[in-house]
């Protein structure tokens, strides 16, 4: 996570202005009292040594979580209406493998050319997509910095690098866009820095740099394509076609889910190349 760009651009520049755009967010919409009482949470949580009661920490990020869900002190929501299809919110923590890949740039396959891949894929899975945590920010001291200020809105910092992934919808679509988004997620997850993602985006950028009138590499100054897997790339889809996209969304979920998971993480061994997966050039 030490990169400084992400295939031209600023490692987490991009997702340095969504969490603090985020940040924002979280303020605004909380009351008075349900700040205080996410600030006792937090204080609480750094007095308690996550080694030593690791039950009572696990137990207050749960109520952070919690209450930064639902705007309010948690209150224990029992019940779903699929009868008139009241909307909920569906959120997951993903994990980044940032411990056991320290040297690979997840934030940078994430965000893409100026951001891009990720604007993507919250459009193409109707979810909301932040990526949180340690390391999330560019600037190394700012990050710090609001860590140690305990500022509910920033709490985040305290823990492990993730994405935030958020559904808001009636239940069965919600859970089934969690689904595909959470499927889809996987794909920038994996520690391959020569997959078709990344070739993807080596080719957005070479389009910017001719677009910008730098200097591109030999004989690859060419408009840039978008990868739509393999067959014939198809058309985009009409705008405002919101239904025939939900059920597209549910059927993606369902083949998801039929097709399991393809990809193997490599072993981890005395031997094994962790370190050297970062192979995209830095085209300063």
């Amino acid at each position: 996570m030490e990169n400084e760009e992400v295939n031209g651009a600023p490692a987490g520049a991009e997702n340095n202005k969504d969490s603090e755009r985020s940040g924002e967010n979280e303020g605004s919409k909380y009351d008075p009292k349900t700040v205080a009482y996410m600030e006792d949470l937090l204080k609480e949580k750094h007095v308690l040594s996550t080694t030593i009661y690791p039950i009572a920490s696990r137990l207050l990020e749960e109520e952070m979580a919690k209450t930064k869900q639902s705007g309010q002190p948690n209150r224990d929501h029992r019940y779903v209406d699929i009868f008139r299809e009241k909307p909920v919110k569906v959120v997951a923590k993903v994990m980044v493998p940032i411990r056991e890949y320290p040297k690979f740039n997840f934030v940078g396959k994430l965000l893409g050319p100026k951001g891009n891949t990720l604007r993507r894929l919250q459009e193409e899975t109707m979810c909301k997509m932040t990526i949180l945590g340690r390391g999330s920010m560019k600037d190394k001291a700012k990050e710090e910095e609001l860590r140690k200020g305990l500022d509910p809105k920033y709490s985040h910092l305290s823990d492990d690098l993730h994405v935030e992934v958020s559904a808001l919808a009636p239940p069965s679509e919600a859970h089934a866009r969690m689904s595909y988004a959470l499927k889809e997620l996987r794909k920038y997850l994996i520690p391959d820095a020569n997959d078709e993602i990344s070739q993807e985006q080596l080719r957005e950028l070479e389009s910017y740099i001719g677009c910008e009138g730098g200097d591109a590499p030999e004989g690859k100054n060419k408009p840039y394509i978008p990868y739509r897997g393999k067959g014939t790339p198809g058309a985009p889809a009409p705008v405002g076609a919101s239904k025939a996209k939900v059920m597209s969304i549910l059927e993606k979920a369902r083949n998801a889910m039929e097709r399991g998971n393809s990809y193997h993480y490599p072993p981890l061994g005395p031997h094994h190349p962790q370190n050297n997966y970062d192979r995209r050039p830095s085209n300063r």
